[in-house]
């Protein structure tokens, strides 16, 4: 009887056994399909298009840019810096060179809003030197050697697929107004307009806040209303408009200290350069990183509106940005989410940015 119900006990267990190494295939098998999938998908073509200079939440998107260019996940084209000043486009190259993408085109805004609001000159870390004197951070490019940002446009949209590119747009309007206003030239007998209109599936912009109480279009808009008045009513319909809200980043703010925090082990990196040279406001919102993560993840990462139509009204500084909700829009805007959701955002970027190099 003894000897049964060993027997009995060795079958149940090899049984289980079976049964256990059956479903670690299984999941095995899973995670290898999925790992495919990841690996099979297209990197996004992507052109960024920011007004750096001023705000920090810019540079942290660059950051995150280069790391998803490593993995894979974004193609990117080239960088529009639409704020004039040759250090704007210097600090652009800094981080690419930086984190190891020296070769990404850069276009620059030489025709745009005139001394715009500088929040942090950051753009004064393209002088810093070492203690031999030399540049404190390699440069690959001489900024006053950048192609106009309108042109660079030009360039990059007359050689990409029809419908292949995705704008993010977390600055001014200014180079795109110029973009829709241009005429044909050396790189395409299209006016912008039609090249536009052509080549781009998608625009993900950040403006606008869309409250019951509050229509503002957000300052980058607001400071550059004409242009962004070009922009608004001349973007073609079958251009998709993706909106990041301000009230989106004003809840997902990094701090200084943990920006330092987080970038401690590190001797030399221009973020935590900029924030141990210059004086960054506490209450550092991560407002565009939200369009670059909705560029680059989908839709599935935020609550979205219904699908609707923009109205620009140009007021100068009370420039408002009307929407209204209809099934056959092209536009839509991310939605407020939970404390739970601005950590989970935030975190991601903290995760990013002690990635390093």
């Amino acid at each position: 009887m003894k000897k049964n119900f060993i027997m009995i006990f060795m079958a149940l267990a090899t049984l289980f056994t079976m049964e256990a190494s059956a479903q670690n295939c299984s999941a095995q098998a899973k995670g290898c399909k999925q790992k495919a999938c990841c690996q099979m998908r297209q990197p996004v073509k992507m052109i960024l298009d920011a007004d750096f200079g001023s705000s920090t939440d810019d540079l942290f998107g660059l950051m995150m840019l280069n790391h998803y260019i490593d993995e894979g996940l974004v193609d990117l084209q080239g960088i529009i810096v639409d704020r004039e000043g040759d250090n704007n486009a210097g600090v652009v190259d800094i981080f690419n060179t930086y984190y190891g993408h020296p070769d990404i085109p850069v276009g620059l805004e030489r025709n745009g809003v005139k001394n715009p609001r500088c929040f942090i000159p950051y753009n004064q870390m393209c002088d810093l030197k070492d203690a031999q004197g030399n540049p404190l951070f390699k440069r690959s490019f001489d900024s006053k050697q950048c192609m106009d940002g309108y042109k660079l446009y030009r360039k990059l949209l007359s050689k990409a697929e029809d419908n292949s590119v995705v704008i993010v747009a977390i600055g001014f309007a200014t180079t795109l107004a110029q973009l829709f206003e241009s005429k044909g030239d050396e790189y395409s007998k299209l006016s912008g307009l039609d090249l536009f209109k052509q080549k781009v599936k998608a625009v993900y912009l950040q403006a606008g806040r869309f409250e019951p109480t509050d229509s503002l279009s957000g300052y980058n808009m607001r400071a550059a209303s004409k242009q962004a008045n070009v922009f608004f009513s001349k973007l073609p319909e079958k251009v998709e408009l993706i909106m990041s809200p301000s009230n989106i980043g004003d809840k997902q703010r990094y701090l200084p200290e943990d920006v330092l925090a987080d970038l401690r082990n590190v001797d030399l990196n221009p973020i935590k350069t900029v924030y141990q040279q210059y004086t960054i406001d506490p209450g550092q919102a991560m407002w565009d990183v939200n369009c670059i993560i909705n560029a680059v993840y989908g839709d599935n990462q935020y609550s979205m509106s219904p699908r609707g139509y923009v109205t620009f009204v140009d007021k100068g500084e009370e420039s408002l940005l009307l929407f209204k909700a209809d099934p056959n829009g092209n536009a839509r805007y991310q939605l407020p989410g939970d404390s739970y959701f601005n950590m989970e955002k935030l975190m991601d970027i903290r995760r990013h940015n002690r990635m390093g190099k």
